[in-house]
């Protein structure tokens, strides 16, 4: 493709280069970034792999894990944003962006709006790791090791191949990874057997403490910051609980509000069909039409309500 020889040749010219994620980075993000960081490398660069947050234990199976999240150097000539819809979500690094001469912007994310000299953004892929390995599956650069950065982010994205952003394009893609010698059993069990005692008694907590709302179509999950010190959890550890409101019969949209300083909740939605986009876009959030987040200020009850009365309105 021509834009994989222009993203090529911008590394060619690089001599240090940046990778950088979202902050809160999931599978998607990570896997993207180490696979670029990677392809880069392969190239014979410089290059690095980040996210502004604290490193998350559970993706610490995947290659090159050591280096995520360890910069080496204070100025890249080369910035690479992947799976970031917006900018100001790269955090830390943003500065890192803006001092960079090339920025490329690799996402998936419908609401990004191409912030950077180089822009590849494609709604309809499922992830960005999916967009990364159409990009460079024709060419040399991609390994066993990089086959399981991408496959674990395609799996996460797409609920393990449950959501219904599971195309035939996903299942291409999942045989052309599996090809270069992704072994599928080890990802499977990394991410989905592979539970802290911690976070299953987290789990037990956010599950007894969901409450339903519009005739049981709206179902809410809240996690206060008294739940995660008490079971001896990490804000990482709440990534994916949503999953077990959206399983409930009947359920249209799952909500997770989490306490966070400051009286702020990290809210995360997640739809069967209806566009929760919307309803995050009502509080400053954004994201994919069946799963998006924001941020919402208020005591627990008040942002109980304000989320409850939008998801609402979203039916």
């Amino acid at each position: 493709m021509k834009i994989t020889a222009e993203i090529i040749d911008a590394i060619l010219r690089s001599n240090n280069v940046l990778v950088c994620g979202h902050i809160r980075p999931d599978g998607d993000c990570i896997g993207s970034a180490l696979a670029m960081r990677r392809i880069c490398e392969k190239l014979g660069k410089n290059a690095d792999a980040v996210c502004d947050a604290e490193k998350p234990h559970s993706f610490s199976f995947l290659p090159d894990y050591d280096y995520f999240c360890a910069p080496r150097f204070e100025k890249y000539d080369l910035f690479i944003a992947v799976d970031c819809a917006v900018d100001k979500r790269l955090g830390e690094y943003f500065k890192q962006m803006t001092d960079a001469k090339t920025v490329i912007d690799i996402d998936h994310h419908p609401t990004n709006d191409g912030y950077g000299d180089i822009n590849y953004i494609n709604e309809r892929a499922s992830s960005t790791c999916e967009i990364i390995y159409s990009l460079f599956c024709d060419t040399d650069l991609l390994d066993a090791e990089s086959a399981t950065m991408l496959y674990t982010g395609l799996s996460t994205d797409t609920g393990h191949f449950m959501h219904s952003n599971t195309t035939d394009a996903v299942f291409k893609t999942a045989f052309g990874l599996c090809r270069l010698g992704v072994n599928v059993g080890n990802i499977n069990h990394a991410l989905y057997c592979n539970n802290s005692f911690e976070r299953m008694k987290l789990t037990a907590r956010s599950i007894s403490g969901i409450e339903l709302y519009s005739n049981g179509k709206i179902a809410l999950m809240t996690i206060m910051r008294s739940d995660l010190e008490e079971c001896g959890c990490k804000s990482e550890d709440t990534e994916g609980l949503i999953d077990n409101a959206k399983s409930i019969s009947g359920v249209e949209i799952a909500i997770c509000i989490c306490e966070q300083p400051g009286g702020m909740f990290r809210t995360s939605l997640r739809s069967v069909s209806a566009d929760v986009s919307a309803v995050a876009g009502v509080f400053g959030g954004g994201g994919h039409k069946l799963a998006s987040g924001c941020i919402i200020n208020g005591t627990r009850d008040e942002v109980t309500k304000k989320i409850t009365q939008a998801a609402a309105k979203a039916l």
